[in-house]
């Protein structure tokens, strides 16, 4: 840690868009350093939070929906197959640092902030306090900034961050509706259930489509290898091109195969492919459950909106942050990723880190800062302990690879 640097407020506003916070004129006065940052797909509230609270992946842990299938049918669940990564509470304590994290109502920040300063004489010391933005208004804001900003004194980090947005949504879609037209599903014309023995693939969750393996899906109907790759290939091509709106406006900017996105020990356990809607539409909730509509599309009420399924950039998060080792009023035009803030903010209190998926946004910081104290990769290693070997052969033979 620096030697200057000892005390820090952290305030997340869960669900916050920073076009609200920005505007707030107790934001504005105090200049700090901004950025926006976009949850990688898959996007999903508790996606955002482990993104937002490690500075990790979920694939890092087997985490890639909360909604996930199992013999045709869904389940949540909201832990991945490994331990969960350690959040940013315990990434401070490690090295030394006195940190309180607290979940309060929103009529309890001031207060909790109050009750920190007051009481709090240890050096170095971190308060989180976690509340939803909907349950605030600017004058709270505005009273937790200047109570948090006393409180670290002109040498502490005061930061402001939201994980992410609910968006607003102009049609659901169904893809599985699509991929029945498409014959990828066999629907029976009577009973309209799914003849799983005849179909390819299916959707389901905030973006997954898994295709109907032989030997991993109890009625497979893909062979491994070169079908199972031309399944992939042909969804990856049509979609995007052949699943249009009414008007012709495209629905799924793009198809991505899992490989092109994750990386690491639960690859396996990744869905085959991931589809990331085009702003403005989000899968309907009986998609998501692997279930049909009537339609394909269909338009929700007026001023609905979701926290899961839409494009990443609908949802972005934010961090505002002030510190001697950040640059007053800087905001890049470009967006960082969800998983910068820990690394960002570490960075900020002269914390060393490794095994993050992010990196700080050196943007944020001031080249006097970064001379002294260049920004290195988070990026974990690859080597497997052995331990960490029969874990994961363990999870293969589980689900019967091995």
């Amino acid at each position: 840690m620096t030697d200057t640097t000892q005390r820090a407020v952290i305030i997340w506003l869960s669900g916050a868009a920073a076009a609200s916070i920005r505007d707030l004129p107790e934001v504005q006065a105090r200049r700090a350093a901004f950025i926006e940052l976009d949850p990688a797909p898959i996007s999903s509230p508790q996606a955002h939070y482990y993104q937002a609270f490690s500075g990790r992946l979920p694939e890092t842990f087997g985490f890639f929906d909360t909604l996930l299938p199992h013999n045709y049918a869904i389940s949540e669940e909201t832990t991945g197959r490994g331990a969960p990564p350690r959040l940013l509470p315990d990434l401070l304590r490690t090295v030394g640092w006195t940190v309180a994290f607290e979940e309060v109502p929103g009529a309890k920040l001031v207060e909790s902030i109050e009750q920190w300063a007051a009481a709090n004489t240890a050096s170095p010391a971190c308060l989180i306090v976690k509340c939803a933005a909907t349950d605030v208004d600017a004058d709270m804001i505005g009273r937790a900034l200047s109570l948090a900003e006393k409180a670290v004194g002109e040498t502490g980090l005061l930061a402001l961050f939201s994980e992410a947005h609910p968006a607003p949504v102009e049609r659901f879609v169904n893809v599985n509706n699509f991929l029945a037209d498409m014959g990828i599903i066999e629907r029976d014309e009577r009973s309209n259930q799914v003849n799983w023995q005849n179909s390819l693939a299916y959707y389901a969750g905030h973006g997954q489509i898994w295709v109907n393996l032989l030997g991993r899906d109890a009625q497979g109907a893909v062979h491994p290898q070169d079908e199972y790759e031309e399944v992939r290939e042909t969804l990856v091509k049509a979609l995007p091109a052949k699943l249009r709106d009414e008007d012709g406006a495209v629905v799924i900017e793009r198809v991505y195969r899992k490989e092109e996105l994750y990386s690491g020990d639960y690859l396996f356990c990744a869905p085959d492919l991931v589809v990331v809607f085009a702003p403005g539409y989000a899968p309907s909730p009986h998609s998501t459950r692997l279930e049909f509509d009537e339609a394909t599309f269909s338009t929700p009420a007026a001023g609905t909106t979701v926290e899961a399924g839409a494009h990443p950039s609908q949802l972005s998060g934010f961090l505002l942050a002030a510190a001697p080792s950040l640059l007053a009023g800087v905001s890049p035009s470009e967006h960082a990723a969800l998983t910068a803030i820990v690394p960002t903010l570490l960075h900020a209190l002269g914390v060393e880190y490794v095994d993050l998926d992010g990196s700080a946004v050196a943007e944020l910081f001031a080249p006097s800062y970064l001379e002294t104290h260049p920004i290195r990769s988070g990026a974990q290693s690859q080597e497997l302990s052995e331990e960490d070997e029969e874990l994961i052969i363990g999870h293969l033979r589980d689900l019967g690879y091995v």
